[in-house]
């Protein structure tokens, strides 16, 4: 019997910083981030077999160290913050660098064995969350913005979709497990041991410690956490309906009660609503268009129309799209900044080679653009001067997490 396990992530995704979509106007693939891989519900249908945990004892690999020399660029106001995935059971490292010369970068955070999975930081910019994964477990920590402090705050079989509140004390994020359940078999339908997939929507006050459960997944009806409401009084989230391409958008309140349902719609045109940084409105895709709609579902606007190649992520302040698509004569990607309101267009700048682009996210002084090329990785972007600055990681994965401003490991400030 197939029972599904709803643990959904982001993401890089990575992604718990910024809202970021992907429309594939061309219908052409893209490469799968380990955020994004949260996001596929599991569905388990086998006997309880359990292969022994590996006991070999890993062996570091030196991490190739570009020489320090600072490109010809101007000073950057923000620093990149990113991941580097070793191979499986040999570890993980949180870096940090001037844009401008990753061969300065410094180790924030380093695990020996697990792979780092997702890490999102805090709105007021001084602690990080993150999820790791080792064989079957994943663990989620918290820690100071600087690498400081760690401490485990929860394990289970898998972790995801990290959602900070807004006044930086609540976090939300999905939890999955699988239980031992007998069921009858197909072929002989004599009594059988299975592993069944349990999801929920935990929340956890960092400064006590002290968890609750938000949210149960229901069986077969995948679900998708969204963010915070901008009073964070409420957690948004999305349940899928994969048999017509479906979703129906609800809010519920943090004690896990009164949900309300928002909208339903279609997943077709733009995928499931993306929730903005400030928390006050989604973007959602239309007939006319893609929109913004009010958190309370009651407004929208139209605010573009798809272009080839055409993809788009929030803007930190919330009152711009930042979207990007080829030009006439498919020589580079135009990169602009569209006002939600004024639907007045900024030209910020150009990425070439023109190809599969995914924005992951812009700093707040639109300077600097971390961008995903689906053939050759991940890059930096300085916009003003359209210098593409590739991010080697000899062959290791890769994963964006944030801009951040270069005083926030001194005194705190909200990261992009």
């Amino acid at each position: 019997m197939k029972r599904l396990l709803s643990v959904v992530g982001i993401s890089l995704s990575l992604l718990a910083l910024v809202g970021m979509i992907v429309i594939l106007v061309r219908g052409a693939g893209q490469a799968i981030s380990l955020s994004q891989a949260f996001q596929s519900p599991l569905r388990f249908q086998s006997p309880v077999s359990r292969p022994p945990k590996p006991t070999f004892t890993p062996t570091s690999i030196p991490t190739s160290t570009p020489v320090p020399t600072a490109l010809p660029l101007p000073p950057s106001a923000f620093s990149a913050l990113w991941v580097e995935n070793f191979p499986e059971g040999r570890g993980s490292v949180l870096w940090l660098a001037d844009p401008r010369d990753i061969g300065g970068r410094r180790e924030v955070l380093r695990f020996d064995q697990d792979a780092i999975a997702e890490v999102s930081l805090s709105p007021d910019g001084r602690k990080m969350a993150v999820i790791t994964r080792y064989w079957k477990t994943s663990t989620l920590w918290i820690a100071d913005i600087n690498g400081d402090g760690l401490q485990r705050l929860d394990q289970n079989s898998t972790l995801g979709g990290l959602l900070w509140n807004q006044d930086s004390r609540l976090l939300a994020y999905e939890a999955g497990w699988l239980e031992e359940s007998i069921m009858p078999s197909y072929k002989t339908g004599a009594p059988t041991s299975w592993l069944v997939g349990h999801g929920a929507v935990e929340m956890v006050d960092i400064t006590t410690g002290k968890k609750r459960r938000l949210l149960e997944a229901q069986d077969d009806l995948p679900l998708s956490v969204l963010g915070w409401s901008a009073d964070g009084q409420e957690l948004y989230y999305v349940l899928a309906q994969e048999e017509n391409d479906t979703y129906q958008l609800w809010a519920t309140s943090q004690g896990g009660q009164d949900a309300r349902r928002i909208l339903s719609g279609s997943n077709a045109v733009l995928g499931v609503p993306l929730l903005s940084p400030d928390g006050s409105k989604f973007l959602v895709g239309t007939s006319e268009g893609v929109a913004w709609l009010s958190a309370n579902g009651r407004d929208q606007q139209v605010i573009t129309q798809p272009q080839q190649g055409f993809t788009a992520i929030w803007a930190p302040d919330s009152q711009d799209l930042i979207v990007s698509y080829w030009n006439s004569d498919y020589s580079e990607m135009v990169v602009q900044a569209i006002n939600l309101y004024t639907r007045s267009t900024r030209n910020l700048g150009s990425i070439r080679p023109v190809g599969d682009w995914q924005l992951l996210a812009i700093s707040r002084d639109y300077q600097w653009l971390a961008a995903y090329h689906y053939y050759s990785g991940l890059y930096w972007v300085h916009l003003p001067t359209g210098t593409t600055i590739p991010i080697s990681g000899q062959g290791h994965q890769l994963v964006f997490v944030a801009w951040v401003p270069n005083t926030a490991l001194t005194i705190g400030e909200e990261p992009q």
